[in-house]
Formats: structure tokens, sequence, C-alpha cells
């Protein structure tokens, strides 16, 4: 067993994407952090073009983005993006990442994105299915402690 499940995602790096000091521009992280966790989806099945019936777990906004920038993303290039699930609960799932170069031994950003189920109807908070919690719980952290 892994000590810590979880889903790797590369994802291109596109020069208008970069500012005049050939940078990845701050802005564009949420983007390609976005696209990873869609792939994830799309890799276990999930569709965002199911109706309602199919997928209500489709039916989320984001909660909270938070980012800590740790070096610059020079030129264009692939990003190795990491994500799991650090926690799950009834209407709410917390998605951590790590951000880094292809190789994975640089490490430009981390955090933690949340997302909250709704109601398509009311927009309120609504519980996520059992279907959805079976397939993120494969993606939970799961870290051991040291004695």
């Amino acid at each position: 067993m892994d000590i810590n499940p979880k889903f790797t995602w590369f994802s291109p790096v596109h020069f208008d994407e970069l500012d005049p000091m050939q940078m990845l521009h701050n802005s564009r992280f949420p983007a390609h952090i976005e696209r990873a966790i869609i792939a994830w989806y799309g890799a276990n099945g999930s569709s965002w073009q199911l109706d309602a019936d199919q997928n209500p777990d489709q039916f989320h906004v984001v909660r909270e983005l938070r980012i800590e920038y740790l070096n610059p993303v020079l030129g264009p290039g692939s990003m190795r993006i990491d994500i799991w699930v650090e926690r799950i609960g009834t209407t709410s799932c917390v998605y951590g990442f790590l951000c880094s170069s292809a190789d994975g031994n640089v490490p430009y950003a981390r955090g933690e994105r949340t997302v909250v189920k709704i109601d398509p109807a009311s927009h309120r908070p609504a519980p996520w299915t059992d279907a959805f919690r079976s397939v993120h719980s494969e993606l939970l952290k799961d870290l051991r402690a040291y004695a």
C-alpha cells in the first residue's frame, strides 16, 4: 500500500501564460490545478457532460483556494501536478496539491482547493453521494505516524 496515494497530471505550460520575465503568472496556477482535478475525474469514469440524474456530484463550487508559491516556473514546458484528498465532509471536499517540475525535483506551489456540493435547484449545500465518497476515499492522504 502506498503511504500517500495520489494522482499525477502533467500540465503543459504555454508561452502565452508567461509574464514579461518569462515566468508562469501566478493567476495561471488555478487553471492548471483545475485541469489536473478534471483529469483525475476523467480517469475515474466521471464526466461533466452527464445530466443531474447520472452525476449529481458534478454540481459543486469552489469555496476556497489557497496557494503558497515556492519557486518560479521559468519558460514553457511541462508542470507536474500531484493531487490527493485531504478530507471529505458531508458537503465539502478538500483537495491537496503540489505543483513541481516534470521530474518532481523542484516544487513550484502547494496548497488546498475546497469544493462544496450544491443542489442545482436551491444552490444550497447538499451531501455527496456514496459513489463520490467511494471514489474519493481512494485518493485520501494516508500518512503513517512516526513512533
